[in-house]
């Protein structure tokens, strides 16, 4: 029985600093820093003025429609036969 006792106490132990150091490695690894600067911000800002303001001036120009065929349109337009067809029969 006093072999079986040694043997899970040794047991015991190793697991206590294995979990010990384990925590310690955890405390060591450093944060990782992350700077937000504002700069970055204000850039952007003035981009996005800049858009709006000339977004504010902008003159829509007028295009004239376009004309538009359609595909039935064109299909009948080729398939009459054409005047010089005509006379000659």
């Amino acid at each position: 029985m006093r072999i079986a006792e040694f043997h899970r106490k040794k047991e015991e132990e190793k697991e206590r600093d294995n979990k010990q150091q384990q925590e310690q490695e955890k405390k060591k690894q450093e944060a990782e820093i992350i700077v937000i600067s504002s700069e970055s911000e204000s850039e952007e800002d003035e981009i996005d003025a800049d858009y709006a303001e000339y977004l504010a001036t902008y003159v829509l120009e007028e295009e004239e429609d376009p004309i538009e065929i359609s595909s039935d349109e064109s299909e009948k337009k080729s398939s009459e036969p054409e005047e010089s067809e005509i006379s000659s029969e």
